[in-house]
């Protein structure tokens, strides 16, 4: 072929594509309404145009009256808008479909966009209106949907079970379902579909096996999702597994390894629009490791970013909450207090609004999943054999009272904590106050009318600077020699003026120094509770941890554990 055909070539290509691409779309024109469903439907994640073919088979459904496959149509449109995070215009078009679901008494279809305006609310952090509408199609799918649809929504049920903290009894639904849709894929190894769920599928379960420290597991199962991603290339699943991965490296503090899968991710987040809701959680990983490998100056520029997203993006999604734990904590170390106190007073809001939110959800999944699930099972069983009616109209009532019982306990555990949380900032509060006290006060000594008594307290005070009381050998007869006068007279002045036995007063001292001591050195911290309580003169953790309790309200390893948090 000479250069002046070549030349002629490349000119009329272009004419040739074009041509060749109206053809395709007069071509699908002339099919059935059946055949354009079936092309469009296997296409609608890989033809860039596919919107001209969705409004072709609109105008033909509507052209023959045929309410299914407008219908369908909808649903099409509410897929496109969706992709492109067109949330109002995506809700629009899936309730058009839903009503001409529910007037043409076709259930199956309608639990499906039940199940689809479910999704939407999800990807807008709306949870509550999307288990509603979850649950809403599990009622309609449970008895009238295909094995695929049904496992599917179960997943996504599973995945609120994850949020609110349900990590063990969601980990073990994720385990039962990508089992079954296992054995499904291999009846239908080539559907697009079907391997990108159960990537996500592996991808969630890979997750929630990182949150019960079961690493390895969740390495295995992020590298199988991978594998299957090399076949349909889905980059925000992609970019799930690798910082997945990243993730998990994060919680066994192999910071080097992490920060390289996090950086891998990031490279896909940051350039796919598909992926972008990904990037929050990508950083927060790397923070944590930056702020790990004590590099709080870049640590600080990952936990920035990430609120600019929060706040751009107006995400509410409750586990990027340990962004602005660990956004505190970095201002901290860098010497910012100020900034610190800002940032802990966003976390404590956050927090509580989004505990409230979970507490919202465990609710709905306890009475409107578990429970109708119960209810349904035992509805069949009678149906087969009226043998167990009894049986298990007893099992509803015992399951009934048990999730009453359970839910009952929550309330009473989640008022605790924050009891709980409120007395140990207010603890904290008094010993920045008590501290702020001991630096401007300086003791004068006590002047009272009972000359003795009063060189007994002054001698007193200057033992408990020395901290005598951390001493064990200290008892009230050696105490008494130090003061110069009798255990008797000493035990009178120590009840009269300190308004205490000698064993609570000693007790007293010792865990006001421990507050101070543990908030003030983290190597402390770091010692056991056994260890800790001999530091301070205690002979045993039980007798030492009842005492912290008495005065604070709460145990020593949750003082240690909130203070690690500030």
């Amino acid at each position: 072929m000479n250069i002046s055909k070549i030349s002629l070539l490349l000119i009329l290509l272009p004419f040739w594509v074009l041509a060749n691409n109206q053809d395709s779309l007069s071509i699908f024109k002339e099919k059935n309404l059946s055949q354009q469903h079936t092309y469009i439907k296997e296409r609608l994640n890989s033809v860039k145009n596919i919107d001209t073919y969705i409004t072709a088979f609109s105008d033909k459904a509507r052209g023959q009256k045929d309410t299914l496959y407008i219908a369908k149509s909808y649903y099409f449109k509410y897929r496109t808008y969706r992709k492109a995070k067109a949330y109002s215009e995506a809700h629009s078009a899936i309730d058009k479909a839903i009503l001409l679901a529910k007037s043409s008494k076709k259930d199956s279809l309608l639990g499906s966009f039940f199940h689809a305006k479910g999704a939407t609310f999800y990807m807008q952090s709306n949870f509550k209106a999307a288990l509603d509408y979850y649950l809403k199609a599990y009622d309609i799918m449970r008895t009238k949907s295909s094995i695929s649809k049904l496992l599917t929504l179960k997943f996504n049920i599973a995945v609120m079970k994850l949020r609110v903290g349900k990590t063990q009894e969601a980990s073990l639904q994720f385990y039962k379902i990508i089992h079954s849709y296992d054995s499904l894929l291999s009846t239908k190894p080539n559907s697009y579909a079907l391997k990108k769920n159960f990537i996500i599928m592996l991808n969630n379960t890979a997750k929630a096996r990182t949150d019960l420290a079961m690493y390895e597991h969740a390495i295995e199962l992020y590298s199988r999702s991978l594998l299957l991603n090399e076949t349909i290339n889905y980059l925000p699943a992609k970019c799930i597994a690798i910082g997945g991965k990243g993730n998990v490296y994060t919680a066994e503090k192999k910071y080097e390894k992490a920060i390289e899968k996090l950086n891998e991710a990031l490279a896909i987040s940051t350039k796919d629009k598909e992926s972008d809701l990904v990037t929050p959680y990508l950083l927060l990983d790397k923070g944590k490791c930056l702020f790990g490998l004590k590099k709080y100056k870049e640590a600080l520029e990952n936990f920035v970013e990430i609120d600019r997203i929060i706040q751009t993006k107006k995400l509410n999604f409750p586990n990027l909450d340990e962004a602005y734990q660990f956004l505190g904590k970095t201002y901290v170390q860098l010497g910012n207090h100020e900034k610190a106190t800002e940032v802990y007073d966003q976390y404590i809001k956050r927090k509580k609004l989004n505990d409230e939110k979970r507490f919202e959800l465990y609710q709905t999944i306890f009475e409107g999943y578990d429970l109708k699930n119960v209810e349904y099972r035992a509805e069949k069983a009678a149906k087969e054999s009226n043998l167990f009616k009894s049986y298990f109209t007893q099992a509803i009532l015992a399951i009934i009272l048990l999730i009453i019982s359970a839910i009952a306990f929550f309330m009473y555990y989640r008022n605790k904590q924050k009891q709980k949380f409120t007395k140990f900032h207010a603890l904290i509060k008094e010993l920045k106050t008590t501290e702020v006290k001991d630096v401007e006060t300086v003791p004068t000594g006590y002047v009272l009318s009972d000359e003795k008594a009063s060189k007994i307290l002054n001698n007193l005070e200057v033992l408990e600077t020395k901290l005598f009381f951390l001493d064990k050998k200290y008892n009230l007869s050696t105490l008494a020699k130090k003061c110069n006068t009798n255990s008797s007279y000493l035990s009178q002045v120590i009840n009269k003026y300190k308004e205490k036995t000698f064993s609570e007063y000693m007790t007293d001292m010792r865990i006001t120094y421990v507050l101070n001591a543990l908030k003030n050195d983290k190597k402390l911290r770091s010692y056991t509770i056994q260890s800790i309580a001999e530091e301070i003169g205690f002979k045993k953790s039980e007798s030492f941890a009842k005492a912290f309790k008495k005065r604070t309200g709460f145990n020593p390893s949750y003082y240690i554990k909130n203070l690690d948090k500030l």
